[in-house]
């Protein structure tokens, strides 16, 4: 609550004056495996070309099921925004996986 009298007296410095600053919003892209190897797998759906792809190569992504990987290239074949990753387990072709990140 409010307390009368009290105030709290801080010192320090200013690291930097910045008047602009981004707003980021979270995102959860999505997308399907549509081949699946031991632990690699091609990955449709998350992305709609290959310039999104090569933007985001070496990202952490998810499954549902909780086994991790990275997006390693995109592949030529098959529709645009399609990719290679690799896990460190062997997924479904059910598991849905997903890529956290901030825009």
């Amino acid at each position: 609550g409010k307390v009368p009298g009290f105030r709290i007296a801080a010192t320090g410095v200013a690291l930097e004056l910045n008047a602009s600053f981004e707003v980021v919003k979270k995102l959860k892209l999505v997308g399907t495996p549509t081949k699946i190897y031991k632990n690699t797998t091609f990955i449709s759906g998350m992305f709609n070309s290959d310039i999104e792809v090569s933007r985001f190569e070496g990202a952490k992504i998810r499954t549902v099921s909780g086994v991790r990987g990275q997006i390693k290239k995109a592949i030529k074949e098959g529709q645009p925004g399609s990719f290679r990753a690799t896990f460190e387990d062997k997924i479904l072709l059910s598991d849905i996986v997903f890529c956290r990140t901030w825009m």
